[in-house]
């Protein structure tokens, strides 16, 4: 009878260990993810810590991207290109006021970081060093992320004429500062986290401002020779006079 009852506790333990075990992996598993998929960079920005040599083929651009600070949760917003011909295309973003998916703060060069770079805070700005294959490329589209409060979009989709840019071999080029203005719903169709109907993008020249910026956050810069290629936005000057098919009639612009 003895016997009997220690194989039943010994199973039991066995058991016990066994189930911790397997809880334990799961929990690591998930863990292991979302931290990997916290810490990819949707940019592709360089390594900071790596000296900069462009591979065979290859160019670089630098920049930034800013948008208001209009106390969203999430607002980033994306511009989309792609590379003339081909299907490589990447994105360049904004800063959000909040952390990411596990509550990470950013500091100067995380990648995968949310929050606004230093230097760039009041403007929900993202520096971007991003190395490519030489050619010409187009920014064609405007994907703002405003969270799920603006009414039943998760974000707002903006298609617009491209404007072109062009990567050249062996070179690094400052191809501007682009700019968010916000479009916002009228006061009584504005619901919390959820006002922005719109919005109007520019290509600036801030390379004063910007070039420091840059090489506080990409130190491995210093040295190296950028050339100002700031992108001809002429195509979207005409988007505020003349509206998108998303806009409404009446807008008041941030």
């Amino acid at each position: 009878f003895t016997h009997s009852l220690d194989d039943d506790g010994r199973q039991s333990k066995d058991s016990s260990m066994k189930n911790d075990s397997h809880l334990i992996f799961l929990l690591s598993g998930i863990a292991l993810i979302l931290l990997q998929a916290c810490s990819l960079d949707p940019v592709r920005n360089i390594d900071p810590d790596r000296p900069v040599t462009l591979s065979p083929g290859m160019g670089m651009i630098v920049g930034s991207v800013t948008a208001p600070r209009i106390g969203h949760y999430w607002e980033i917003s994306h511009f989309q290109y792609r590379r003339l011909g081909e299907s490589y295309s990447g994105t360049l973003q904004s800063a959000s006021p909040s952390s990411n998916a596990l509550w990470i703060k950013n500091h100067p060069v995380q990648p995968g970081g949310t929050v606004p770079d230093l230097g760039l805070e009041q403007q929900l700005g993202r520096l971007f060093a991003v190395e490519l294959p030489a050619g010409v490329y187009e920014i064609f589209q405007l994907d703002m992320n405003m969270g799920r409060w603006n009414y039943s979009n998760s974000g707002l989709l903006i298609h617009m004429q491209p404007v072109r840019f062009e990567v050249r071999l062996g070179e690094i080029l400052y191809i501007g500062n682009l700019h968010v203005r916000y479009c916002l719903y009228k006061p009584d169709r504005r619901v919390y986290r959820g006002y922005v109907n719109a919005g109007i993008p520019s290509i600036r020249d801030e390379a004063q401002r910007d070039l420091p910026l840059l090489l506080r956050k990409f130190p491995v810069l210093a040295g190296s020779n950028i050339v100002p290629a700031v992108i001809d936005d002429t195509a979207w000057e005409e988007l505020e006079k003349t509206g998108l098919p998303t806009l409404e009639t009446e807008c008041d612009y941030l």
